[in-house]
């Protein structure tokens, strides 16, 4: 019997297996079988209707990774209510627009949330358990009434380099058919065991590493956010299977170097995704711990991942996102029409787990698809065996007079480079060419990298137009909630510096 809604995973879970252990909460060293997570799930949800959240309705949770935001998030979800997860660390001024235009009745805070950025929205509150609050919020303070799409379960608001964030509706058949995907991708087991270091309030961690397992039945360990000093400790102290990450993590880990290999013995696979991972890194992270690393694409307005390599031996192209899992690709020009394989365009996408829209965003929903087809913004092409090759985002391509390219290929020449932990290549305006190329790296502790020999090693494996200006040695890295590097902010970067020089000049 097919599964029409998560409580019904629930449900099938406790069932089949009660007394085997769904989560261990690092932080509380608390765990919960499936029927322990299913009976407080039932007792949660009595007591949010109780305090009067219905159906449909919309509640912001500020919650850290662990038990409370698991239980109260099935919770809801059994209520067919409305679930928009939000890093608890967020500026009151983004809470804001987001409460507002989402038109939340509820916020569920954990502690350390910032309350105090919106209690002047509070009609009520109340804890149902030490360290949680729920208020109520007035409602002529909220912006957004409209219902949101029927059987939804998550908006996720993105991040939005440019303009305010939008609320991506995700509904019940969309998360369990991407679910079923994903399980199916990475040959996922009851006997597996993955670690949850990415936040649940970004569709990485919320989709892959807390709801997929649920769906699969297999053990989840969660951490409250990623650790480099403990990340070893935690994959051999538990016997990790898997794990999701980001190239920031793994780029982390590679400079810390507090692991042997035989810590890496239990695991089968690690997987990275929200940003494109460097081949370079990936084949010292395989070469030192002997860990296949499964790279894969995905995004928030398809509840997470679109294509992924496939496992078994030979089967991965470093370089390359994967085929798609579960949902239709194609490579469309500016016009829309399909290229053929080894030509570069837009990533279309299709499919049951694609989002049906932005929550109250006609326009932008107008521009976002056509005839079916959700038009991701990423460029890249295909391959002749199918694998998806991404070159970066749209918005970010450099154009130095009239010559267009993609940043990422400057990226990955820097990753080669003993020594860089992080790079990040960016277009800024010049005078003469309209863009120019420039570049910033942070450093692995203890490396000394010339600029001089930096620039060398580009020139030998670039064109001359692709070769960074300038390039600026930095330890701070503007990073998305989910550690990708926000590539246009050292658009900012780079001008607040040249500001500051010709002031000092």
């Amino acid at each position: 019997m097919r599964d029409h809604y998560i409580e019904d995973i629930l449900r099938r879970q406790a069932e089949d297996r009660p007394d085997e252990i769904y989560m261990k909460d690092i932080r509380l060293q608390e765990q919960l079988t499936f029927r322990m997570l299913a009976r407080s799930v039932q007792d949660k949800s009595r007591l949010l209707q109780e305090q009067g959240l219905r159906t449909g309705g919309k509640v912001i949770f500020l919650l850290k990774n662990g038990r409370q935001f698991a239980e109260y998030f099935y919770a809801a979800a059994s209520l067919h209510a409305v679930v928009t997860p939000v890093n608890p660390a967020v500026k009151p001024a983004e809470l804001s627009y987001v409460r507002k235009d989402l038109g939340a009745e509820f916020i569920l805070a954990g502690e350390g949330a910032a309350a105090e950025s919106f209690q002047d929205a509070v009609e009520s509150s109340f804890e149902p358990e030490p360290g949680l609050t729920l208020y109520r919020l007035k409602q002529h303070a909220a912006g957004g009434q409209e219902e949101a799409e029927e059987d939804t379960a998550v908006i996720m608001y993105t991040s939005g380099s440019t303009g305010n964030a939008k609320g991506v509706m995700l509904t019940h058949r969309n998360l369990i058919s991407k679910m079923a995907d994903i399980a199916e991708a990475h040959a996922l087991t009851r006997q597996d065991i993955v670690l949850c270091v990415l936040p649940w309030h970004h569709i990485n961690g919320l989709v892959i590493t807390m709801l997929t397992p649920l769906f699969v039945g297999h053990q989840i360990v969660v951490a409250e956010k990623f650790s480099v000093t403990r990340f070893w400790q935690w994959v051999r102290d538990y016997k990790i299977t898997w794990f999701s990450g980001v190239p920031t993590i793994y780029s982390y880990l590679l400079s810390a170097e507090n692991a042997r290999k035989e810590d890496a013995d239990s695991l089968r696979f690690a997987r990275s995704a929200s940003a494109s991972l460097s081949v370079s890194v990936l084949e010292e992270f395989e070469r030192r711990y002997g860990v296949p690393v499964i790279e894969s694409y995905g995004i928030t307005e398809g509840c997470s991942q679109i294509t992924s390599n496939p496992m078994g031996a030979g089967r991965q192209k470093a370089g390359s996102v994967g085929i798609a899992w579960g949902n239709q690709i194609r490579i469309a020009d500016e016009s829309g029409n399909e290229l053929p394989g080894g030509e570069q365009g837009e990533v279309w996408i299709r499919g049951e787990n694609i989002t049906k829209g932005y929550y109250h965003k006609e326009e932008e929903n107008r521009e976002a698809f056509c005839d079916g087809w959700f038009k991701s913004g990423d460029l890249g092409y295909l391959d002749e065996d199918g694998y998806l090759f991404l070159s970066g985002r749209k918005k970010e391509l450099i154009n130095r007079a009239g010559e267009k390219f993609a940043p990422r290929e400057i990226d990955e020449v820097l990753y080669e480079i003993d020594g860089v932990e992080l790079a990040c290549a960016v277009g800024v305006p010049d005078e003469t060419y309209g863009e120019e190329v420039v570049a910033f790296i942070k450093c692995r502790e203890g490396a000394d990298l010339p600029q001089d020999a930096v620039r060398a090693y580009c020139r030998s494996r670039l064109s001359d137009y692709k070769v960074p200006k300038e390039i600026f040695f930095t330890e701070e890295f503007p990073q998305g909630e989910s550690g990708k590097i926000q590539r246009l902010k050292f658009v900012g970067i780079y001008q607040k510096i040249k500001n500051h020089e010709n002031q000092t000049d």
